[in-house]
């Protein structure tokens, strides 16, 4: 793991990412209504893809070792159609709010399965941090948690597929993407979620939203191409080539605090007194996770070295 101050700067990227995230899902309200769940997820990775093409390419070479493709296709797999496939038949069943609680396990996770696979291991503050976090997201959405559906189980049980998709990337894509750069890894792993959504579509026969998208829906969806797509996909990618995956995943819990704040200051939404002591919690976990490296100084060369 790189040390400080490199891996405080990727922990602020993630967590910009995850608030950059909760942005897109009040982005993501103005469109379903009129394309649906998954055209719109497929415009969203359609644009972020382009998006990434349009600004590495002139750049960088965009080039995946021939050994190494299966792994950067199997992990654009995971996070860009396993995980939004998940995430998405989770929201039929249970609320958005309860869907973010069971989401905000991915860090806890992300810690057992990188300290299983000799990654990373465990400690009283990762663990804290991981515990404290699930806490506050539960409090600060606790009153929008419930629901009457009697199937609700599924939900819950596909958010923790989701969870765990999350967490599998996060680790693996921590280590097989060291050797690329994050744009170079994100050029190429979001066309490949893409594709699988597109193929997913093709099947269903699901084409009919893409005419029924007004223009404020296609203005949602612009941003969600590039503010709202592209860039929280790259700096999660960046976060990971540069610190370690419990770290970047803790940071998945401000997604949920922001999107209901950003989901006051568009939608004129209610935030409540809860929301604001569960962000204080989110913020407290995320410092408490990294208390080792908030303490240690950055080592300086003596004079003339």
């Amino acid at each position: 793991m790189k040390g400080h101050p490199i891996a405080l700067i990727a922990v602020a990227a993630a967590v910009l990412s995850s608030i950059l995230g909760g942005s897109a899902i009040v982005a993501t309200r103005f469109v379903v209504p009129e394309a649906g769940v998954l055209v719109t997820i497929l415009l969203r990775f359609a644009g972020a893809g382009l998006v990434m093409l349009a600004f590495t390419v002139p750049r960088m070479r965009v080039r995946i070792a021939l050994h190494d493709l299966p792994v950067v296709v199997g992990l654009g797999f995971i996070m860009f159609a396993v995980f939004p496939f998940f995430f998405t038949m989770s929201l039929a069943h249970i609320p958005a709010a309860r869907g973010a609680l069971v989401l905000s396990t991915q860090p806890l996770m992300t810690l057992t399965l990188a300290a299983l696979l000799g990654r990373e291991r465990f400690t009283l503050m990762n663990v804290s941090g991981g515990v404290l976090a699930l806490l506050a997201v539960g409090f600060a959405l606790g009153d929008r948690i419930g629901t009457h559906d009697a199937a609700a189980w599924k939900g819950d049980l596909y958010m923790f597929a989701a969870a765990f998709s999350g967490a599998v990337y996060n680790v693996f894509a921590s280590l097989a993407l060291r050797k690329y750069r994050a744009l170079v890894a994100s050029s190429v792993m979001i066309p490949v979620g893409t594709v699988a959504i597109g193929v997913l579509i093709l099947i269903r026969g699901d084409w009919g939203g893409l005419a029924e998208i007004s223009m404020p829906g296609w203005i949602a969806v612009a941003y969600l191409m590039s503010i709202g797509g592209a860039l929280p996909f790259f700096l999660w990618i960046w976060a990971l080539e540069h610190t370690s995956p419990s770290r970047v995943s803790l940071a998945v819990t401000f997604n949920p605090v922001s999107a209901v704040v950003f989901g006051a200051i568009v939608l004129s939404e209610p935030v409540t007194w809860r929301l604001l002591v569960g962000l204080v919690g989110v913020i407290a976990a995320l410092v408490l996770a990294n208390w080792s490296m908030l303490r240690r100084r950055p080592v300086v060369p003596p004079p003339g070295r």
